[in-house]
């Protein structure tokens, strides 16, 4: 009797396992590993955490110890600004590892807060574990590093956008990477401006013929080529 007993928690402890390596290998960089791998790390302690709309997840100042992967569900990133207003610097979704530049880094405070704007679960592995598994696992390192890269890249974009750009050429920006405005006050947030300021930009875009309101009403869109 407790060896069936044994077996079957045994039994149960697998497949539990199982289920959470594969929950992992959604993220571009644990796609390389197998579930014996993935067993391997989830050895050392970690967190999965389940958060509903609205949670705060990450405040301003908060350190960076934990390999933060958002496995479900949407998060925005904010910062506040000298006048006082929110920006939204940008809107993750699953899956994606959140402040990755900071887990490693000499300073890990985060600059910036995390909010959920879904329900959401997110998992916790410390980064002494997941300098081990790198070490052992030099394809999690590369695909780590290359996370990195293309985090800088974005960021040095969003930081040129509103160091250089005016808005009518932020905006006309956004509106080729995503195709349509489906809600000015969102992309206001995202933008860092005022709504009314961005309405303003938007009536003229249309007045020229680049933008049209679409029929479901607030909504815009790309009506011919922006140049």
């Amino acid at each position: 009797m407790v060896t069936f007993v044994t077996h079957r928690k045994k039994s149960l402890f697998l497949q539990k396992i199982s289920v959470m390596t594969k929950e992992l290998q959604q993220f571009p960089l644990f796609s390389q590993c197998s579930e014996e791998m993935l067993a391997e790390l989830l050895r050392w302690p970690y967190k999965r955490k389940v958060y509903q709309e609205g949670d705060m997840v990450v405040r301003v100042g908060d350190t960076c110890d934990s390999l933060m992967l958002l496995s479900e569900g949407t998060v925005e990133t904010r910062m506040g600004s000298e006048t006082g207003r929110e920006v939204v610097i940008d809107r993750l979704q699953a899956p994606k590892i959140l402040a990755p530049a900071f887990l490693f880094s000499k300073d890990n405070t985060i600059p910036v807060e995390v909010l959920t704007i879904t329900e959401g679960v997110i998992w916790y592995i410390h980064r002494e574990a997941f300098f081990q598994f790198m070490t052992a696992h030099p394809e999690v390192l590369r695909a780590f590093l290359g996370i990195l890269s293309d985090r800088s890249h974005f960021l040095s974009g969003k930081v040129r956008s509103f160091a250089v750009k005016g808005l009518r050429n932020r905006v006309l920006d956004y509106i080729r990477q995503h195709g349509t405005i489906t809600n000015v006050g969102e992309t206001a947030e995202m933008l860092g401006v005022a709504r009314p300021s961005l309405s303003r930009i938007l009536a003229d875009l249309q007045a020229e013929g680049l933008v049209e309101r679409t029929k479901e009403g607030g909504y815009v869109r790309c009506r011919k080529p922006l140049g």
